[in-house]
């Protein structure tokens, strides 16, 4: 494995904090800010709304990181998928209330002109209940994204 030099990335942790597990994507979003990677600049939101377009033009790669239901408590594993787009025709759905990572390199592709390579962290989530806290697994589960999202940033892959 040969270390190459880290490109531009742009992170994008989004979710809700006053619902339980549902915010570890910020909570982790904001943890990465916090080592202050070089070439990375961190984004944490509520949702994924149609300005973030114009940030992840200027990059050349992206990190979506989210909570994602997981029922079986048994064996949680981070997903970490690449992200494809795909021909705009297959796009389906409008860009509203809560866009989806795929709508947003979309529009970065229509409206810049420009597309980056993404990456989608989902972390298992068992509690959405209203609170700030993490539930055992979650908070366990954002560790091991952190471990999973750090080469693809400091470009030790």
């Amino acid at each position: 494995m040969t270390a190459t030099s880290p490109r531009p990335t742009l992170v994008i942790g989004y979710g809700n904090t006053l619902r339980g597990d549902d915010g570890v994507g910020r909570y982790l979003a904001e943890e990465i800010a916090q080592k202050n990677w070089p070439h990375c600049r961190v984004i944490s939101t509520h949702q994924l709304t149609p300005e973030l377009a114009e940030a992840i033009a200027a990059v050349e790669q992206v990190i979506f990181i989210d909570a994602q239901w997981h029922q079986d408590q048994s064996s949680p594993l981070v997903q970490c998928q690449p992200l494809y787009l795909p021909p705009p025709e297959q796009i389906s759905g409008e860009l509203g209330h809560r866009g989806s990572p795929l709508e947003l390199m979309a529009l970065a592709k229509i409206l810049y002109g420009v597309e980056v390579q993404a990456w989608w962290i989902l972390i298992p989530a068992f509690t959405f209940d209203y609170g700030e806290t993490l539930s055992p697994l979650t908070a366990m589960a954002q560790a091991e994204a952190l471990a999973k999202i750090r080469p693809l940033v400091l470009g030790e892959i």
